[in-house]
């Protein structure tokens, strides 16, 4: 006696959805209308803006040049050290290029200056970006021996580099600082607001910091 019961109930239960469902049109409708809406907010047009994800993802692979072998799961050695960084340096080379001629076109329509070649300054820029980061690296060698000597109970440097938020929001400041002392606009503040986001820590890229 249940079956015929639960297969009627099914069959009310797929009138309904479909219901909800011819609801999703009008929806829609009322959604194109609010982008002709000044007061509104969109980005509505034939050019794609800088990918926030793309952003961190970009985050994510500096540091592991930064701190090469912490932030991957294979071996690293002297073996395939070379060949780890080239791999590493030339996919950040892809996509940061991209991003950052993506963040200058944006900025270019959006203040209505004239071409700067985009593209290429984006290349540009990156390798400008590229060229600092082994003296990022020595920097941020004296931010982690600083930690350790600031904290007592610190264990070791590894253990800062793993687990401290404070130097997570350092690496990525001092990323974002480089950017935007390049002049590379929004990415900076994305990047430094992804760090305050995940560890309340808020420093902007504006400042020099020793």
């Amino acid at each position: 006696m249940a079956e015929p019961f639960r297969e009627e109930k099914c069959k009310e239960e797929i009138r309904t959805a479909r219901h909800f469902r011819e609801e999703v049109p009008e929806i829609v409708r009322s959604l194109v209308q609010s982008c002709q809406n000044e007061e509104s907010f969109d980005h509505i047009g034939p050019e794609p803006i800088p990918s926030r994800e793309s952003i961190i993802l970009i985050l994510k692979r500096i540091f592991r040049l930064l701190y090469p072998g912490y932030f991957i799961t294979e071996r690293l050695d002297k073996v395939n050290l070379e060949y780890y960084l080239g791999q590493e340096a030339t996919a950040l080379f892809e996509t940061l290029s991209q991003q950052i001629a993506l963040s200058i076109r944006h900025d270019c329509i959006r203040h209505g200056l004239d071409c700067v070649m985009c593209e290429q300054r984006g290349q540009e820029e990156t390798i400008k970006f590229l060229t600092q980061l082994p003296d990022l690296r020595a920097i941020l060698a004296t931010d982690i021996r600083a930690a350790h000597q600031g904290d007592p109970a610190a264990a070791s440097y590894d253990e800062i580099i793993f687990s401290y938020p404070g130097l997570f929001a350092v690496t990525v400041y001092r990323v974002a600082h480089q950017l935007f002392h390049q002049q590379v606009p929004l990415m900076p503040r994305i990047m430094t607001e992804y760090a305050h986001s995940q560890t309340g820590i808020d420093i902007h890229p504006a400042p020099t910091s020793g």
